[in-house]
Parts: structure tokens; C-alpha cells; sequence
């Protein structure tokens, strides 16, 4: 089965069984720091996904990682993943339930792409903005990519609005690559 697929099965359960149980914003909270600390420690991310290590191995280092710092109902639903031999999707797995998290609060999560960090005072005025543009909540996710010189990108589900310097200098290549001098003229 794709991993797409199984990611959004494990989810929408996980989602399911929390809003059940009265307990959705916890197991939120709960997901995020799953999801920073397999991104913060790709050593970490690597063990539990490896098909060598046992998984009996993995539930206990997932306890001592996690243990009372999370919900019960999170670590359980950790440890199913892992008995099930799911552990290559742990990653997409707690990305789509914060997705479905978010569409069932409303949020939309628009991502903005700068060369620099960005001060707070310009993301809420960022975030204001695209919150009167689309009427939902939005939660704001800044990336840093140098490579894009200046500018920003922003981006809301499937609309990306490029206004790096990076795409205002690839657009004067490819018009000055028409050349549209004509020497008779």
C-alpha cells in the first residue's frame, strides 16, 4: 500500500480515537513534538525506522524519549505504528494528522520562504493578510532558503506567490534570452 495512503489511515484513526476521547488538542500537541524531534534528530528518526533494529527496541527508546512528556494515548498509538512494522511512515504519519488537525480547527497553514528570518511584527502583519484574503485562520510556517537572494515566497495549499529576487532574475534571463533587439529597425 502507499505510504500516503497508510499515513492518512493511521492518522484519521489517531484523530478519531482523540476526538473520542475528548483529548485532540493534547495528542496535537503531543504530534508536534514527535514531528521536531524526528526532524531536530535525524539519528534518532533513522533508529526507528530501521528495519534492523528490533521492535521491542524502539517502543522502549520511544518511551524513554517521550515517556511522560506526552499523552498515553499518543505513546500507545507510537508503539502501534511500530508493531504494525509502520515505522517508515512515522514521519508522514504525524504530518498528515497535524494536517487534519488544522482542517478540522480551520487553519490554513501558509508557509512563507525568505532568505532571512523574519521578525515577528512582519509575520503577523503577514499573517493578518492572508487571513482577510481567505477567511480562515492561518498559522504561519517560515522557512530560510538563501538561495533565493531576497524576497519571499508564500505559499497556501496548492497557490505559491513568488516574489524572490532568485524568480525576478530567472524571468529577465529568459526575456533577455528572446532577444528582441532587431539591428534594422
Amino acid at each position: 500500500m502507499n505510504g500516503s495512503k497508510v499515513a492518512y489511515r493511521y492518522a484519521k484513526s489517531l484523530l478519531d480515537v482523540a476526538q473520542e476521547q475528548k483529548n485532540l488538542d493534547k495528542v496535537y500537541n503531543d504530534m508536534i513534538l514527535v514531528r521536531k524531534t524526528l526532524k531536530e534528530n535525524p539519528d534518532f528518526a533513522e533508529y526507528v525506522s530501521s528495519p534492523v533494529v528490533k521492535t521491542a527496541d524502539k517502543i522502549e527508546v520511544a518511551k524513554k524519549v517521550f515517556g511522560d512528556k506526552i499523552e498515553t494515548l499518543s505513546l500507545d498509538f507510537l508503539s502501534l505504528i511500530a508493531n504494525n512494522g509502520r515505522e517508515d511512515v512515522y514521519l508522514q504519519i504525524v504530518k498528515r494528522f497535524i494536517h487534519l488537525y488544522d482542517e478540522v480547527k480551520g487553519v490554513e497553514v501558509a508557509t512563507v520562504i525568505s532568505a532571512i528570518k523574519l521578525d515577528k511584527k512582519l509575520l503577523s502583519r503577514i499573517q493578518k493578510h492572508v487571513s482577510a484574503l481567505t477567511g480562515k485562520d492561518i498559522e504561519i510556517v517560515e522557512e530560510i532558503d538563501e538561495d533565493i537572494i531576497g524576497g519571499y515566497i508564500l505559499k497556501i495549499g496548492d497557490y505559491q506567490y513568488d516574489a524572490s529576487i532568485l524568480n525576478n532574475v530567472q524571468r529577465l534571463q529568459r526575456e533577455f534570452k528572446e532577444n528582441l533587439y532587431d539591428p534594422k529597425l
